[in-house]
């Protein structure tokens, strides 16, 4: 039987709603299903739907019209974080305390349903931690609600002390980024960028020895012009 065609890491960026340069990242770092030949990677279209749907991901319709977005290199992770701000020694024993204590002190629109947030973020973590390891974890709904938000919103919480959060790595949580975007496709590149953050040796060093706000941004925005440079 004739091989069905193989997407294009541009097609796959369309299926996904977000950039090229993301899912070529991905495949680089071995996080997307695909097959690399002559330099090329290519995707098999029902192995990125399962694996989209196993990360949350909205695919997009067929018929659906294609949306221009903003290039990645305009969503700043530093301007997401000061928008949502900074906790510091939040109380909580456990992931269900953690989450509605964090809940009840983010500066949400107003209007905003908490306790809709709340149930949200625990649904996902029923589904699978969002504990990423190294004493991290990146809290986030599984739909984008209705917040009115026009730009992402990350509010970073430090915990008065560590808790399990069933992490991959088995290691308890310290601080959390709490992840709120109007959109599927500003999650994923804002998302990107603080993955990225986030294997920076300097900047993993900065979070666990409690370093000032402004010296944390500062890092930031460091690793997002070098990769805006690199892009």
């Amino acid at each position: 039987m004739k091989e069905k065609k193989r997407l294009t890491a541009k097609e796959v960026a369309q299926l996904l709603g977000t950039s090229m340069v993301t899912v070529l990242r991905w495949a680089y770092q071995g996080k997307i299903p695909c097959k690399l030949k002559k330099d090329t990677y290519s995707f098999k279209k029902n192995e990125i739907i399962e694996w989209a749907k196993a990360h949350d991901l909205m695919v997009k319709k067929e018929d659906e019209k294609k949306v221009e977005t903003h290039p990645e290199e305009s969503v700043s992770l530093k301007k997401a974080i000061q928008q949502g701000g900074f906790i510091h020694n939040l109380e909580g024993s456990d992931i269900f305390s953690v989450l509605k204590n964090a809940v009840d002190k983010i500066n949400f629109p107003e209007g905003t349903d908490r306790e809709l947030v709340f149930n949200e973020l625990i649904n996902r973590e029923e589904i699978a931690s969002t504990g990423i390891g190294k004493g991290v974890a990146i809290p986030h709904p599984r739909t984008t609600l209705n917040l009115n938000l026009e730009n992402p919103v990350i509010p970073v919480v430090f915990l008065k002390q560590p808790v399990d959060f069933n992490a991959v790595d088995g290691k308890d949580i310290f601080v959390l980024f709490f992840m709120f975007s109007p959109s599927t496709q500003i999650h994923l590149k804002v998302l990107s960028r603080l993955s990225i953050c986030l294997r920076d040796k300097d900047f993993l060093s900065l979070l666990k020895n409690s370093a000032g706000e402004n010296e944390i941004l500062a890092k930031i925005e460091q690793i997002e012009k070098d990769l805006d440079h690199s892009e």
